[in-house]
């Protein structure tokens, strides 16, 4: 993917690949967000000729769209997901990485690699407005389950299966929009929280298994620099998406 770093183009080693016979280049802006890459050689040469500029490729980009919200969050790391794609659709992803309707979300930048996310203006709001969760601290106290709330620390967990089911139907029109997500552990833990913060620290644990393939909880937790509690919880969802194996408790193998 293309960045802009100060005055200079910087291009991933794929578009090098593509441009490795071009020695002079020329961007013509196309359209709000698009822009076109001229070879002025080639140009110069088919001096004359009528070219056809290709229009969007709305439905490609549509398709890609809906991948990335129903992909597994390890299939949507920057080079794997392109694997599943055609070469339209392919192009639409660069279309709308340009356009910032795709953005590549990387916790911090120590991350080689980013995953592919759908903006959602709608969503980045509430996130502006909320603050940061108090399971985002590295030093939050632990507290016992029925402590943790949706507003201060963006998760409930409870044990009690006739609260589980209250707090289902309290919270169903959220589950239903994908605001919030839910799941019962091995251990008979039901956790309920919300979408953005789990997809936010699934990518950054992810992320950590792209360097080694088996950690442990404690050492997650000091990379990531959030609860114990918190990644606890992200790794749950992760085993139930077919992610991760709990070979012992807190001892997780990356198997996919």
């Amino acid at each position: 993917m293309a960045k802009l770093v100060g005055s200079n183009l910087v291009l991933s080693s794929e578009e090098m690949e593509l441009l490795k016979n071009s020695k002079e280049l020329e961007i013509i802006p196309n359209q709000e967000g698009i822009f076109l890459l001229i070879d002025k050689d080639l140009a110069v040469e088919n001096e004359g000729k009528q070219f056809c500029v290709e229009v969007p490729l709305i439905e490609e980009q549509q398709k890609v769209i809906g991948l990335i919200k129903k992909t597994r969050m390890s299939d949507l790391v920057e080079g794997k997901f392109e694997q599943q794609l055609g070469d339209k659709e392919k192009r639409a992803l660069l279309e709308l990485v340009s356009s910032e309707k795709v953005f590549v979300f990387k916790l911090n930048d120590s991350y080689k690699k980013g995953i592919y996310r759908v903006k959602d203006e709608e969503g980045n709001e509430k996130t502006k407005k909320r603050g940061k969760r108090e399971s985002e601290n590295f030093d939050a106290e632990k507290k016992a389950l029925p402590d943790y709330t949706l507003e201060t620390d963006g998760f409930i967990a409870t044990t009690n299966n006739e609260r589980a089911k209250i707090l289902s139907g309290e919270h169903k029109e959220d589950i239903e929009k994908g605001e919030l997500k839910g799941l019962k552990s091995f251990d008979g833990i039901y956790y309920l929280i919300e979408n953005d913060l789990l997809e936010k620290y699934m990518s950054a644990v992810l992320n950590s298994f792209e360097k080694k393939h088996e950690t442990t909880l404690i050492e997650l937790t000091k990379e990531i620099n959030v609860s114990e509690e918190l990644v606890r919880i992200v790794c749950e969802f992760l085993k139930e998406d077919g992610e991760l194996l709990e070979k012992t408790k807190g001892q997780y193998t990356y198997i996919s």
